[in-house]
């Protein structure tokens, strides 16, 4: 009987390296995890990634620029209250938002807001201004998204977005307000997280809202929140335009919460009554919304937040009109939906519809 020959064991190359490198990852994996909880990892891939995007984004650039949010109009504090670090400024770090003291006085935000309504009803609307904005982004349905740089903070621009949406002004006014928020944000911006309202004042015939807004990460970039006044003021009497706004303030009944980091906006938004649409007889009319925005916390007492303003600047075109033309279509089709509603609440009634027109009842 013949022997078998002995058996060769053949040594797989790839074993031993396969091993190592299952050890490696799961010491990377616990060295990531004590750095996450110690160390605030989640900060360090925010500063590696915006050093990323400065590399290949920003030739010649040597470090990411923040915005300080300065404004040519006096942004000191109108409140008399000592609401903390967060009232003072260095010139190295700008103070930003309008600080309106620990005790909140519906006055004191009725002033924020006048302060940048005017400033950015001069820079929307009058002609003189006309000729400084530069068009990035158009839309043949004549939707503009425009800028105009800040004369002291390039890397914060000022940014027009103006459009004619289906409706009437009261159909986009009640699409934006702040109530509609949980239903309509969603699903106009993915990154909408949650809205807080602290209190809701009066003055001179404007309403206002303290709130804070919450938003998702921003890919490797953390959650960011707004601590701010919504206005809804009385229309305009040259024209009958309602104005509403959204005005960045600091306070300490909103202060910084750990896990965001405190970005800033302020905003007007024009809703100008414009002739029904003379192919559809639909009405419609003209939105115009001027902002500023900065996605870090660069003034004492904040811990930055990274992101690029550059990128912003470079991209903010193509978000915002983005923005827009979702925004008509979510008006356009609750628009529809009311519409269809009426029709079939009075189909019986005939002699209603021949009174009224077809469209109506």
């Amino acid at each position: 009987m013949k022997s078998k020959p002995p058996r060769i064991k053949r040594w797989n190359a790839t074993t031993p390296y396969l091993r190592l490198a299952i050890i490696f990852l799961g010491v990377v994996a616990i060295i990531l995890s004590l750095s996450w909880t110690l160390f605030d990892f989640p900060r360090t891939i925010e500063m590696m990634t915006s050093s990323f995007l400065a590399t290949i984004i920003s030739s010649g650039k040597n470090n990411v620029e923040t915005c300080p949010f300065s404004s040519s109009m006096d942004r000191s504090s109108v409140g008399t209250g000592d609401v903390g670090a967060e009232r003072t400024s260095s010139p190295s770090r700008p103070h930003r938002g309008k600080a309106i003291g620990a005790n909140v006085k519906a006055s004191d935000l009725a002033d924020a807001y006048r302060a940048i309504k005017s400033e950015y009803s001069e820079l929307a609307l009058h002609p003189s201004s006309a000729s400084r904005w530069r068009v990035i982004k158009s839309h043949p349905d004549g939707s503009e998204v425009s800028l105009l740089d800040h004369p002291d903070d390039p890397s914060c621009p000022y940014v027009r977005m103006t459009s004619i949406m289906p409706g009437t002004i009261r159909d986009v006014w009640e699409f934006l307000d702040m109530s509609n928020w949980s239903t309509n944000m969603p699903r106009m911006d993915p990154f909408y997280e949650g809205l807080t309202v602290y209190g809701e004042y009066e003055h001179g015939g404007i309403r206002m809202k303290l709130a804070r807004k919450t938003m998702r990460r921003l890919v490797a970039f953390g959650k960011r929140d707004f601590a701010f006044v919504s206005v809804s003021d009385h229309p305009r009497a040259n024209d009958g335009a309602w104005v509403s706004g959204t005005v960045s303030v600091v306070t300490d009944t909103i202060p910084r919460a750990g896990g965001y980091v405190r970005a800033y906006q302020d905003s007007v938004a024009f809703y100008e009554p414009l002739d029904d649409d003379s192919s559809t007889g639909f009405p419609r009319m003209r939105l115009t919304i001027v902002f500023r925005i900065d996605l870090n916390d660069s003034s004492d007492g904040g811990d930055g937040g990274y992101v690029p303003m550059f990128v912003y600047v470079k991209t903010v075109g193509a978000t915002g009109m983005a923005s827009v033309q979702n925004m008509k279509r979510l008006i356009a089709e609750g628009n529809r939906g009311r519409r269809n509603d009426d029709l079939k609440s009075c189909d019986g009634n005939w002699l209603t519809k021949i009174l009224n027109g077809k469209r109506k009842c």
